[in-house]
């Protein structure tokens, strides 16, 4: 009638069909299949964040501490010293890790505040022995590296009081154990005190009460097997009050120097 009829007439109720292709993507077949995929994709990539989740906290960052000893150190004298104290130490070690070496160690002796005239001929039980210990590590599911060990035994008692264990990405240099000294810990406190200890203490005994004896093997300065004597000045304790170096064959005083200011100064 000049008038074209519309190709698709309303169906029943006044609604019209439209063709195939103008109809919703999604539901298409193959559409729907890659819904699914993409849906399995999703879950098993959850699946693998909760896996690497519980590895995670699976995985340790630090070794397990050993169980303290029931033992104690042997007591020379009034208290234990880094000689007789180390055999713990290291037993403490040996349980916790395979490989584990002497890293680094102290001996922290306590004077009394009274300083008679003279040097002393002993030095007093009290104080701590700090024992520092490496060894390799290889935690599952992290890279191979380091672990540290620390233990701090009480020289009245002779008793490990405290550990603590820390893990490392890279091992330091592994070093040796230090040979056995002519000239002891002890000894070596003694002849500091001889050497200026006792006077640097004497001159105000209310600041100057503690003092560190530290081994130092042999190539790591350019002073052989020696030891290390550290007083302490409180008012500045970022500081070497006074350090004295002696030699581990001999006895020899190797060096002194010192930061501490003059007792006159204010703390």
């Amino acid at each position: 009638m000049g008038i074209d009829q519309d190709r698709n007439p309303p169906g029943p109720a006044g609604t019209r069909e439209f063709p195939l292709s103008d109809r919703d993507e999604s539901e298409r077949p193959g559409a729907v299949r890659w819904r699914r995929l993409i849906v399995a994709l999703l879950g098993i990539q959850l699946l693998l964040a909760a896996v690497a989740l519980g590895v995670w906290v699976w995985t340790p960052d630090r070794p397990a501490l050993p169980p303290l000893p029931s033992g104690t150190a042997p007591l020379v004298g009034s208290g234990a010293t880094y000689e007789s104290a180390l055999p713990i130490a290291q037993a403490q070690a040996d349980a916790w890790l395979p490989g584990a070496v002497l890293f680094n160690a102290s001996m922290q002796v306590d004077w009394p505040w009274s300083v008679p005239p003279g040097s002393p001929t002993a030095i007093p039980g009290t104080g701590w022995l700090t024992y520092s210990f490496v060894a390799p590590w290889d935690p599952p599911g992290r890279p191979p590296g380091a672990a540290f060990l620390g233990v701090v035994i009480e020289r009245l008692t002779g008793a490990v009081v405290s550990q603590e264990t820390e893990g490392w990405e890279q091992a330091p240099e592994f070093r040796p154990p230090l040979p056995p000294a002519a000239i002891d810990s002890t000894q070596a406190a003694l002849r500091a005190e001889e050497a200026g200890g006792t006077a640097f203490r004497r001159a105000c005994p209310q600041y100057r009460h503690l003092s560190r004896t530290i081994p130092v093997a042999g190539g790591r300065t350019e002073w052989p097997l020696h030891w290390v004597i550290i007083y302490e000045d409180t008012r500045v304790p970022d500081k070497q009050g006074l350090l004295l170096r002696i030699d581990a064959a001999t006895g020899e005083v190797l060096d002194r120097d010192g930061e501490a200011p003059d007792c006159s100064a204010t703390p």
